[in-house]
């Protein structure tokens, strides 16, 4: 009778968690949550400093995906980035936006952890401003960017799951005065977040 009502129990989950991402469904993700950096380094050469220079960056990745058919999704993620640092008078901003259409695949295994893989496609924007107290320089650059991912999802109850993974993006940039100034892009992250599943 034990066994019996242990099958049972384990049936059940199972089939929620593949209610879960099964065709119709939504998921809401922050695929890294949000990120923020705050550093204070100091610069030294043979024993002299050239003073202190910090640094502050702030990172947001929503996306929003729908289920066209059991365990497949198709949806929008948006990256924002920005990082300023300070050095001596100086100032250097980044900024970068992508807006990719994606795909996001979950495996039907059972249990509450499912592995995942994630593809998208589509554009980046990045600027780099540099700013002193007499100049002020700005370049903007832009083009088409692809992401691989992967990694798994713990789904914690019937709605929400935490997110762990990593992620690799490679982008080919235009520079927009000068189409012969090109900025090629790789950045490998680690991800963790959350999804919610309606």
């Amino acid at each position: 009778m034990k066994k019996f009502f242990l099958l049972a129990i384990v049936l059940v989950s199972t089939n929620v968690i593949l209610a879960q991402t099964e065709q119709g469904k939504f998921v809401l993700s922050g695929a890294t949550g949000l990120q923020f950096l705050s550093s204070n380094i100091e610069v030294e050469y043979d024993g002299q400093s050239s003073g202190d220079m910090t640094q502050n960056s702030f990172t947001i990745i929503p996306s929003i995906g729908y289920f066209v058919m059991d365990n497949l999704a198709v949806g929008m993620t948006a990256n924002f980035s920005s990082t300023t640092q300070k050095n001596e008078g100086y100032k250097t901003k980044t900024t970068s936006t992508m807006i990719l259409p994606t795909v996001l695949y979950y495996f039907p295994v059972a249990g509450n952890l499912k592995p995942l893989v994630q593809v998208g496609a589509g554009l980046m924007s990045f600027s780099k401003e540099n700013k002193n107290s007499e100049n002020s320089y700005k370049d903007k650059f832009s083009g088409l960017a692809l992401n691989f991912g992967g990694g798994a999802s713990y789904f914690i109850n019937d709605y929400v799951s935490l997110n762990f993974g990593v992620s690799y993006t490679m982008a080919n940039l235009e520079n927009s005065n000068d189409s012969d100034y090109v900025q090629k892009q790789g950045n490998f992250a680690g991800n963790i977040g959350l999804s919610i599943f309606l």
